[in-house]
């Protein structure tokens, strides 16, 4: 499943979701799409152009030293 927040202006916050995954936001407007394919036609629609996820080197889960 995957999600989209925002106030339809300028701030749009999406990204895939885990199951179970709870979603809250400030933004006037949570829609939930079923795939990836709906999120980025909803973006279209409001003239914003879909793009990979970045992760930080610090967001990666660490495995913890072998020893």
């Amino acid at each position: 499943m995957w999600y989209l927040a925002t106030n339809e202006t300028d701030v749009f916050h999406y990204g895939e979701l885990a199951e179970g995954a709870i979603v809250t936001t400030v933004q006037p407007k949570l829609v939930y799409f079923e795939t990836k394919e709906e999120l980025i036609t909803k973006l279209a629609n409001y003239g914003q152009e879909y793009n990979e996820p970045v992760l930080l080197d610090s967001e990666i889960p660490q495995l913890p030293p072998e020893e």
